[in-house]
């Protein structure tokens, strides 16, 4: 069984529950399949800002091209208690139009930063990567332009799970690595773990693929959709098999710290036991291995960021149900 820290609070902050699941839930309720309105996922959002599960609340995820409608809402935040941000850049088919696209998209978040000032923050940039292996220039523009604004970037790899698609993955990895090491500003990669039909889910293999190619080349993750559960289990809605938030997490910390490969990533993603999974006040544990309270620090800080979410509710009381919050 899953064991229990105390209850969280401002006297145990410092508890591996905290420090694995602070801040991890961006809220996406504006997208499939709960796709609410804008009104009911904005209020939704200020409803979590103020609930005792706040400390779980990331940002509020919104496409770039949707940021003025949020202009009747820019009131009910202030500087004390802002609206944070992550912004979904234009989906485009090549380079060309990536990068005009990610121009205009810039002058949008430049515009709508200026007119609510101190009430919101434009935080993370997620973009989506034209249909190709981008080439450095393509990175180049995507970094120098996002930087100016102070954006945390993640690249989202826009191919579909075929036969293509783990050869595309790591020369797009390549070239985000060769980018990185050349370029004070880092680049991320945004991994899609699954969305509304079966196709849209990345076996447990193809998503080990992605988070050891991220390890072996130190490059920051966030990841989106599918992730409503934290133990990977079979959904009838989708009728195939969800990938769990404590496994993605948990396998890519591990990853990271314990020099594993492919098979064992796979296996640790693959898990439906929530018994092997094991939060302590020396950290989170897979089985007989352990990641430290200090390398969860780290790793959620700089190498595994978050997780898009259309749910909020869902995720916590799954949580709760296994008895790892209250």
């Amino acid at each position: 069984m899953v064991k229990k820290n105390k209850r969280l609070g401002n006297e145990n902050k410092r508890s591996s529950t905290f420090y694995f699941f602070s801040n991890i839930i961006d809220y996406a309720g504006l997208f499939p399949p709960a796709q609410l309105s804008l009104e009911e996922a904005i209020r939704n959002y200020i409803a979590y800002q103020r609930d005792n599960d706040a400390w779980m609340l990331g940002h509020f995820i919104i496409p770039v091209t949707r940021l003025d409608e949020l202009t009747p809402y820019a009131s009910l935040f202030s500087e004390k208690n802002p609206l944070n941000i992550s912004a979904i850049g234009q989906r485009s088919l090549d380079a060309e139009s990536c990068i005009d696209l990610l121009t205009s998209d810039m002058k949008r978040i430049a515009v709508f930063l200026k007119k609510h000032r101190k009430a919101v923050n434009v935080k993370v940039f997620e973009m989506p990567l034209p249909p190709a292996v981008p080439n450095r220039r393509l990175l180049d523009e995507i970094s120098q332009k996002t930087q100016k604004y102070n954006l945390q970037t993640f690249c989202e790899v826009t191919v579909a799970f075929n036969d293509k698609w783990k050869q595309q993955m790591l020369l797009t990895l390549n070239e985000i690595a060769i980018h990185n090491n050349n370029n004070d500003s880092r680049l991320g990669l945004k991994l899609r773990t699954g969305g509304v039909t079966a196709d849209a889910f990345p076996t447990p293999e193809q998503v080990a693929i992605v988070l050891h190619g991220c390890c072996e080349r130190s490059i920051p993750q966030k990841f989106t959709a599918g992730l409503h559960h934290p133990i990977r289990i079979y959904r009838e809605e989708v009728k195939t098999k969800m990938h769990g938030f404590l496994n993605v997490f948990t396998a890519g910390m591990l990853a990271r710290t314990r020099d594993l490969d492919r098979s064992t990533i796979s296996e640790i993603l693959a898990d439906e036991d929530a018994s092997n999974f094991t939060f302590t006040d020396e950290g989170i544990a897979w089985k007989n291995m352990v990641v430290s309270v200090a390398e969860l620090q780290h790793l959620r800080r700089n190498a595994l960021s978050s997780y898009g979410s259309c749910s909020f509710d869902e995720p916590r009381e799954d949580l709760r149900v296994l008895n790892i919050i209250e």
